[in-house]
């Protein structure tokens, strides 16, 4: 993705995983944008996918957004956020896109 099309507000843990919140007029955010460095060992690639979303949340939260959305296709993705709270709202999700 070319970095101008990233949202301002992101979350790193430097060389390990990154996250971003697209703020919205509305009380929702979305989260989207979550990756991981290949080749990390499965735990600490755990540790940091759970940092940046935490701190993606956390600052939501603290900017007073009411809900965090986001869509992924991965089953892993799912269950990772299913135990932080998040509820599975959907399937099947599709990208669709416009350029302008």
């Amino acid at each position: 993705m070319p970095p101008d099309l990233l949202p301002p507000t992101g979350f790193f843990v430097p060389g390990k995983a990154a996250c971003f919140m697209y703020r919205t007029d509305s009380s929702m955010v979305l989260v989207e944008g979550l990756v991981a460095a290949p080749g990390l060992e499965r735990e600490e690639r755990s540790q940091a996918l759970d940092a940046v979303i935490l701190a993606c949340c956390e600052e939501a939260k603290r900017l007073g957004y009411k809900l965090a959305m986001a869509y992924t296709e991965l089953d892993s993705v799912v269950k990772r956020v299913e135990r932080m709270g998040w509820t599975h709202a959907g399937s099947n999700n599709h990208l669709i896109v416009l350029p302008l």
